[in-house]
């Protein structure tokens, strides 16, 4: 057994949440946590452990928690993932639908789809969560906090999610703050293969897409495209006093050559193009409309062998926003130009090194600022240990640094280290421990607008985590943050941003886990997020976070063909603030439960059809302060392939 006490001593400073003027609170106290966690021991020596092995996980591998790619049970890094069976079979439409199931996440939306929506993990504030897709990060430099425009990311091209919470700085670099989502989208199979997707639901909605992919000893291509269209619902409450109507187009291209037996090129390109009606008064049918245009495209080298990994990478992200509304027209441009190079290295059967450059240079502009930039390289490597010692178990230990050199503002170095250990006595069961750093850039708006006299730094973030489990059926994780220089409002217009030099400290507890009868085809799985504090020294919220939120999921194979799920939601009342005239006042939302089921069927070899059933109580809920969420509803989708 070891023991584990941690004293920690901070000055809160609650984070400012859609309010006009910066203020400072601020308070001291003297937290100590004690914990402690087992590290199993057994008096047989186990066999030695190749890197190369599945390690029990089902052969499951993650990129992102390395960036070269490892087998899930191979890291220290907190990693779930979501896959495309889950998507499919519990109705997720987009990324935010998917995440928000998962512990530690929330979700604010100002209406139905389409409509702006923020991500919350583990109580942080929006933007502080890196969206990749295939690897490549997704950023919006026009945008105040860095964020892509998650609300038009659909998951129809979905193959998984990969997420790795806590900072993941020391690696991916800026907005890994609280964690890294990993969009890793469908790869062809072998021969040639065509799908069809057509569905129909409430709200007048209609979706439809098509997957053309062939794949050889030559090479691949995949090319997908969806299309969506709703009627939808008022952003603005209530619900039925107008429709904002939304629609997404979203292409996907995938091609690879290979070159010789390790080495093959490909290139890249995903582009969404959307028109979304929006509220942005309260007056619910003022008839305010916009735009979206994401546009990512690239080229990419590998190479690899029984030793070494190479990945060499050039990418362009293009974010183009057009809104319409009664205070006049305004557009937003925001570009990134991306180059990087990763190496992995197997030293032998315990021990990996990896590591790499990259280069970014970030652009924005807009009707209210003029043309602005600033660039970033860095330099990063991870080395990894595995081994098995003479009590049994199978220890991992991980080490991840990286410094970052910035162009407008301070350097920032960043670090991981963790450690894993599985019981050899107890097969299955495994402690953890993660303690890292991570910082989050200006963005290029704010970058541009600091108050006068002041250049605008990085926000910089500490913090840990501490994990045990059994397998998949219970999972416990207690994390730990603290943060300083945040970026704040100053006010003005156009707006002036600071840093606050205080500090202020978020933590708490996730638990989940999952159950399968062995007699009964039926699988339940549940999770649960706590968060501590929710309040400043001086009583003001954290808005649109909640202290608890609870998911439960029954999936129940009636027969091989058929699959039935019930999905429910639990979120308690959160603080938010919402605008009355030019004046925020601070309200508070209540709790709500939502319950989804869902229908699947695998009709015939090549031809499947799904059910989902939303909100089937029709509870009316808001997760933004005078925003209205989705009624009651049914859509239906089926897919053909041949």
């Amino acid at each position: 057994m070891i023991w584990i006490c941690l004293h920690e001593k901070n000055r809160i400073l609650n984070e400012k949440q859609n309010f006009p003027k910066g203020y400072i609170l601020q308070n001291n106290y003297l937290s100590t946590l004690c914990l402690s966690f087992m590290i199993g021991s057994s008096l047989v020596y186990a066999s030695s452990f190749s890197d190369t092995d599945d390690a029990g996980d089902l052969g499951v591998i993650t990129v992102t928690a390395d960036r070269i790619g490892t087998f899930l049970g191979n890291t220290t890094a907190n990693v779930s993932v979501i896959t495309a069976d889950e998507i499919r079979e519990r109705g997720y439409r987009t990324l935010g639908e998917a995440l928000k199931r998962v512990s530690g996440f929330s979700m604010a939306s100002n209406g139905g789809p389409g409509q702006a929506g923020s991500l919350y993990l583990r109580g942080m504030k929006r933007g502080n969560v890196l969206i990749l897709l295939d690897g490549v990060p997704l950023k919006d430099p026009n945008d105040t906090d860095f964020s892509y425009a998650l609300e038009q990311i659909r998951l129809e091209n979905v193959k998984q999610i990969e997420i790795v919470k806590g900072a993941q700085s020391g690696l991916w670099g800026s907005d890994a703050v609280a964690g890294v989502v990993n969009i890793i989208t469908k790869s062809a199979a072998n021969g040639g293969n065509v799908s069809l997707r057509a569905g129909a639901g409430s709200y007048a909605t209609g979706t439809g897409g098509i997957d053309i992919s062939a794949a050889g000893k030559s090479g691949n291509f995949i090319v997908t495209a969806n299309h969506y269209k709703t009627g939808g619902f008022s952003a603005l409450l209530p619900r039925n006093a107008e429709k904002d109507g939304y629609t997404n187009d979203t292409l996907d291209i995938k091609g690879r050559l290979n070159i010789s037996r390790h080495s093959s090129v490909g290139i890249f390109y995903h582009r969404i193009e959307s028109f979304f009606d929006y509220d942005s008064n309260n007056n619910p049918y003022d008839g305010s409309s916009g735009t979206f245009s994401g546009r990512l495209a690239g080229l990419d080298y590998k190479y690899e062998d029984t030793k070494l990994t190479l990945n060499a990478l050039v990418s362009s992200n293009i974010v183009d926003r057009h809104y319409d509304d009664f205070w006049g027209a305004a557009d937003y441009n925001g570009q990134t130009a991306r180059a990087t190079l990763t190496a992995g290295y197997r030293i032998d059967g315990n021990q990996r090194l990896s590591g790499g450059i990259e280069y970014n240079r970030y652009r924005g502009s807009s009707t209210w600022n003029p043309t602005s930039s600033y660039s970033n390289r860095a330099i990063y490597g991870i080395y990894r240990y595995i081994w098995n010692d003479l009590l049994g178990a199978r220890t991992i230990f991980d080490a991840a640094l990286r410094y970052d050199d910035f162009s407008s503002f301070k350097n920032k170095a960043t670090y991981r280290l963790g450690v894993k250990r599985e019981c050899g006595i107890l097969p299955g069961f495994f402690s953890a421990a993660n303690f890292y750093s991570a910082y989050k850039a200006p963005g290029v708006y704010e970058a541009s607008s600091p108050l006068p006299g002041t250049t605008l730094k990085p926000e910089y973030t500490r913090g840990y985590e501490i994990s045990a489990g059994y397998r998949k059926l219970f999972t416990m994780t207690f994390f730990h943050y603290r943060i300083e220089d945040e970026i704040l409002y100053a006010g003005g217009w156009p707006p002036l941003y600071y840093n606050d030099g205080r500090r202020y400290a978020v933590n708490g507890l996730e638990i989940g886990g999952e159950w399968k009868s062995g007699s009964f085809p039926l699988t339940v799985s549940a999770n649960y997020t706590r968060l501590f504090n929710l309040k400043d020294a001086g009583g003001r919220p954290l808005y649109k976070r909640s202290k608890n939120i609870f998911n439960l999921f029954l999936d129940y194979d009636y027969t091989p063909d058929i699959t039935l799920g019930a999905n429910l939601q639990y979120v308690g009342k959160r603080a938010d603030q919402q605008w009355v005239g030019w004046t925020p006042t601070d309200v508070e939302l209540d709790s709500y439960m939502i319950v989804n089921l869902s229908y699947n069927q695998q009709v015939a070899k090549h031809f499947s059809v799904s059910v989902q059933a939303h909100n089937i109580f029709n509870e009316k809920y808001e997760n933004s302060a005078g925003y209205s969420t989705e009624g009651r509803s049914v859509y239906a989708e089926m897919e053909y392939s041949f």
